[in-house]
């Protein structure tokens, strides 16, 4: 039997050598990744703002010293009803298959489910996470689980398609201009489903400090929600500011005729991809305004489609918009010992965004997957409903 134990920066080079092999971030180790790593844990696990020294990253280690297990935990702070609560976010579960990697798991999440915060939380879990934290009392919100995707240029998200098999390499070049042009036909064509509708909102770019005021007003009918201050809201955007792989970090702030603040969005355009949405902020008055504007802006930096997760709250409206709804395999879990807590969560009182989540905290070592999720969920037309 090894032990868990807290994570240190001595730690760090085993760590990310058995974060390379088991996520295969590169085929073989070099000076450039492992000094990219050495910046990820400590930035990301030991300096982060939120940190505290009874809430550390957990690493597992064997008897014999070395380690065959890590578990990154990022404290937040959060509000439920107005009372500060402890929120621990889980990322990177990382179990050496060479190990017993059962029990390994087990060690490493009893042991980050037993600490001192008020709610435990993951929201890019795989199965086998999933089926753990059940096991051990934890609780899977379905619905928080789900992603929405927005296909802005229809005709290019087949050609992309098409365009990972090399055969049809011809065929993709001589269709381009014409999927261009019915692209730019179903964006503004009536009764069109991909028609993309004028916002009457105003649109700058928005700073930390009035995302922070805006966060503070428009959250406030959610029982349970994040806090930030100044500090903590400015290191999180520029971790966001520096990461490119998906094209320049959009911070919109959208205003009323009035100069009232409406609404905003945080998302990564992705050009000639599928974009990564990571919050929305916006009122049920508001809804459908901010998203025309979103969609619009996307589609304006050349976005082939957008993609999010779902906020329950907003299920609806996004229906509304000609959303496609899917599951990206990832599971969003939590575990609290106060029923009341977890009630609240459940019944979509939470303002919980992939801004509090662990996308946020992935390590990017220049590698992508081949197909996003939301490529798969229109090819399995079977595990998608389609917004009419």
């Amino acid at each position: 039997m090894g032990l868990v134990r807290p994570f240190t920066e001595d730690d760090i080079p085993e760590v990310a050598e058995l974060h390379r092999k088991v996520f295969r971030t590169a085929t073989e180790s070099s000076p450039r990744l492992r000094a990219s790593y050495v910046v990820y844990f400590r930035k990301i696990f030991l300096d982060n703002p939120w940190y505290e020294e009874d809430l550390p990253s957990l690493v597992y280690q064997d008897r014999d010293g070395t380690i065959g297990g890590f578990l990154g935990v990022v404290p937040r702070t959060f509000s439920n009803g107005g009372n500060p609560i402890r929120v621990a976010l889980s990322s990177q579960f990382i179990v050496d298959p060479r190990h017993r990697a059962g029990l390994v798991a087990v060690q490493l999440i009893k042991k980050f489910l037993s600490g001192p915060q008020d709610l435990s939380l993951a929201d890019e879990a795989g199965n086998d996470a999933r089926r753990l934290w059940e096991s051990l009392g934890g609780t899977v919100l379905a619905l928080h689980s789900l992603y929405w995707g927005r296909l802005l240029r229809p005709s290019r998200f087949l050609l992309s398609r098409m365009a990972k098999n090399k055969a049809m390499a011809p065929l993709v070049f001589a269709s381009t201009p014409f999927c261009r042009f019915m692209d730019a036909v179903a964006a503004r064509a009536p009764g069109s489903p991909f028609r993309l509708s004028a916002s009457r909102l105003s649109a700058e770019e928005m700073e930390a400090e009035t995302m922070l005021a805006s966060l503070t007003k428009l959250t406030r009918r959610h029982k349970i929600r994040p806090e930030y201050d100044p500090y903590s809201l400015k290191w999180l955007l520029e971790i966001l500011d520096r990461r490119e792989h998906h094209g320049r970090f959009q911070k919109v702030i959208l205003r009323r005729s009035s100069k009232e603040v409406a609404g905003w969005y945080l998302y990564y355009p992705n050009p000639g991809g599928i974009g990564e949405v990571l919050q929305i902020g916006a009122t049920a008055d508001s809804i459908h305004d901010v998203l025309d504007h979103l969609f619009h802006h996307a589609w304006r930096l050349g976005a082939v489609a957008l993609s999010g997760r779902l906020e329950p709250r907003f299920l609806h409206q996004l229906w509304e918009r000609r959303c496609l709804f899917h599951h990206r395999g990832y599971w969003m879990l939590v575990h609290a010992n106060n029923p009341e807590l977890l009630a609240g969560i459940a019944c979509g009182n939470a303002y919980l965004t992939r801004l509090e989540g662990e996308w946020c905290m992935r390590f990017h070592a220049g590698t992508h997957p081949l197909e996003h999720p939301l490529e798969a969920a229109v090819r399995h037309q079977e595990s998608i409903r389609i917004a009419r």
